[in-house]
């Protein structure tokens, strides 16, 4: 099975929102996908949470609790939430219910919860599951001002642990200033892409429904 594992600089920065629109483009090409986030909080009701809007991009293949196997209310970090229910997050099950897709998808779309560094258990980060799970990273950040030192900060650290980020998607909102994308862009591009394997850039605007450009999912996946 190959797979991304979509990553932020932060929390509510587009993640599911552009998980969702890598696993329709794939659909729409016949690949039979697989959408998985191990842990989640701070969703009301089932059809307002991350794991339902993955679960509907891919057809809803499998159940919903195949896609998102623990999930608690409040909305804090996963590991509190599950406290305040009494429980606690499975770091094993955050694993196998990733592996238990082997046999049900040709590749598995990953979110993490929250940041990089984000911890997603009390033992266990997104980094410690990107690592785990040796699926290329994509990278998701919100085309806001302050955009290019998070990326930058965040593609440093994942570089320093050993991730592969194989791209980078800005997250435009439609209320952005005027000339700030661009700007953001143009910076941006001019410290990452410097060699040869930097990953490349593309933009996804709010409520867009596919990407300014065409990326070869599969290919990073490989």
């Amino acid at each position: 099975m190959i797979g991304l594992t979509i990553l932020g600089t932060d929390t509510e920065v587009g993640k599911t929102y552009t998980a969702c629109r890598i696993i329709e483009s794939l659909v729409r090409n016949g690949v039979a996908v697989g959408a998985y986030k191990p842990v989640a909080s701070g969703a009301p009701t089932p059809e307002q949470s991350d794991g339902y809007q993955l679960w509907q991009a891919t057809g809803k293949r499998r159940k919903l609790v195949d896609v998102c196997p623990q999930s608690f209310l409040a909305p804090l970090a996963p590991p509190v939430a599950a406290e305040l229910e009494g429980k606690q997050v499975s770091d094993h099950l955050i694993l196998s219910g990733a592996k238990a897709w082997s046999d049900h998808c040709e590749m598995l779309i990953l979110e993490g919860a929250g940041g990089l560094m984000s911890p997603i258990s009390w033992s266990m980060t997104n980094a410690d599951l990107a690592k785990k799970m040796q699926f290329p990273v994509i990278l998701v950040s919100q085309n806001r001002l302050g955009v290019v030192n998070q990326i930058l900060t965040t593609l440093t650290a994942a570089h320093s642990l050993g991730l592969t980020v194989a791209c980078v998607v800005l997250n435009t909102p439609q209320d952005i200033e005027p000339g700030l994308a661009e700007t953001n862009e143009c910076l941006l591009r001019s410290f990452v892409q410097r060699t040869a394997d930097s990953p490349p850039i593309v933009h996804l605007d709010q409520n867009a429904r596919e990407f300014q450009r065409k990326i070869a999912w599969q290919e990073l996946a490989r």
